[in-house]
């Protein structure tokens, strides 16, 4: 998700009347607490599932692995652009100047719209939407059903009963345009009326009785609430229950200070991320709470990264590097000597890093030049020989320092501009390699596949795609 300078100052709100009791099942707050007792003694923290290839196979072609996130805020991506693309990623902003505006707000049956329309016309690419295990999007259908009953109000985290400072208020409005809720909710990344992150022409429409915000998932509550991620949202029919869709991009993360270490959470602080800085104090977590629920967030997401595989999709968090919601590129440093570091280890014959590169897909990325449209793509040709030289049967590239189309973008990105697409040397397929890479001469790097010779020297910093050996 795009960052936002932390918002609204605290208003005094006294709320003590809306704290019932819960739940969809009973409270866990005591039981967790003594969980986690045991992993904060030793500082141990669950891990995500290993990287690996995704389930449809092996694709070595460039127009197979040319990947993007891509997102038109103003309303439908073009789906020309996005059938150029292996793999397109839809991100929740797509169309947000159209769902925000809905009555309720229909985010999630536009991106299943757009996945559908994508895949109709490049059947053989993959489409990939949004998903989120952190916070709970009202403005997905999915996640206000649950939002809505109260039976399942211990799905979700809550203000506590007197505030976040002395004087009873919270740092954020549990009340919009006298909408009320209990369950705690920021405005950080939140269409509002008339101006937010998505602009409502009316007040916003997230359900009856339910202001808009970002509410927070509950990972105390244990299995329950896992089997409904797992199983009713993440294969679900408006996500990889959907034949139209492919993989998701599962966003946001938990960092406990405890967990993690005391160093580790800066997004902006430990707890959720890219939440209100003083979510903690207005939620009344003790640290302890915080870790046990980042040890069951870190549960959910392997079981859900099990359960995409399982339905024959794919997700971010399982290529190399890319956990906690990243989707941070491996670039090419145009210098010698970090040109030859990239390259050196991958291209040592047995190596681990050869090794990896061959069990899980890398995140390679195009470095763009932002400002100058006649020469969007300095060093194409650089960029694509190392991707040649790196990359294992599965492996992506596109362009961005994060996320790959935002938030920089370039020229052909432009919905304006559709006379500039995708440049002809990423559509082409060269056919499967002849050998993994090697270093023939020091600074040189060089490796063979069916019709192309991949040849990078970071001493000059040129490559040579010439023609089959």
């Amino acid at each position: 998700a795009r960052r936002r300078t932390p918002g609204h100052a605290p208003r005094p709100f006294f709320v003590a009347s809306m704290f019932g009791t819960p739940f969809c099942g009973p409270s866990l707050r005591g039981a967790a607490l003594a969980l986690v007792a045991a992993a904060v003694a030793v500082q141990t923290t669950l891990a995500f599932l290993p990287p690996q290839n995704p389930p449809w196979g092996p694709d070595w072609s460039l127009n197979g692995s040319i990947i993007s996130m891509a997102a038109n805020r103003s309303g439908w991506f073009d789906v020309s652009l996005a059938a150029q693309f292996g793999v397109v990623s839809f991100d929740w902003s797509n169309a947000k100047a159209q769902w925000a505006n809905a009555h309720p707000m229909d985010c999630e049956e536009r991106m299943l719209t757009q996945a559908r329309r994508t895949k109709a016309a490049h059947p053989a690419g993959h489409v990939f939407t949004y998903a989120n295990l952190v916070k709970a999007l009202p403005w997905l259908t999915t996640v206000r059903r649950k939002l809505l009953d109260p039976a399942c109000s211990g799905f979700f985290l809550r203000f506590a009963p007197g505030g976040g400072f002395p004087n009873g208020s919270y740092h954020v409005p549990p009340c919009t345009a006298g909408k009320c809720s209990a369950l705690y909710h920021d405005q950080e990344q939140t269409p509002e009326h008339p101006k937010g992150d998505g602009d409502c022409e009316e007040e916003c429409d997230c359900g009856p009785g339910l202001p808009c915000g970002e509410y927070l998932w509950d990972h105390r509550n244990g299995s329950m609430l896992r089997d409904f991620l797992v199983n009713e949202y993440i294969g679900g029919p408006a996500y990889l229950g959907s034949p139209a869709i492919s993989g998701l991009f599962i966003d946001d993360f938990w960092c406990s200070a405890l967990v993690n270490g005391s160093k580790a959470c800066a997004d902006p602080v430990q707890g959720p991320s890219e939440i209100n800085r003083y979510s903690q104090l207005d939620m009344g977590l003790s640290d302890a709470d915080i870790a046990a629920i980042t040890q069951g967030w870190l549960e959910t997401m392997t079981a859900v990264q099990a359960r995409v595989l399982e339905l024959g999709g794919f997700t971010w968090s399982l290529m190399l590097g890319q956990s906690n919601a990243n989707a941070a590129p491996v670039m090419l440093p145009s210098d010698p000597k970090g040109c030859a570091a990239l390259l050196q280890g991958a291209c040592q014959p047995g190596s681990s890093e050869q090794i990896q590169l061959q069990s899980a897909p890398l995140l390679f990325g195009l470095n763009a030049s932002h400002g100058n449209a006649s020469v969007p793509l300095p060093q194409l040709e650089q960029d694509v020989a190392a991707f040649l030289l790196l990359r294992g049967p599965s492996a992506f590239i596109g362009w961005g320092q994060w996320g790959l189309t935002w938030p920089v973008g370039v020229s052909w990105a432009n919905q304006t501009n559709k006379t500039v697409l995708l440049p002809p040397l990423l559509r082409s397929n060269f056919g499967a390699p002849l050998s993994n890479c090697s270093q023939v001469k020091p600074g040189v790097f060089r490796r063979a596949y069916e019709s192309v010779v991949a040849t990078l020297d970071c001493n000059s910093f040129s490559a040579q795609l010439t023609g089959a050996p």
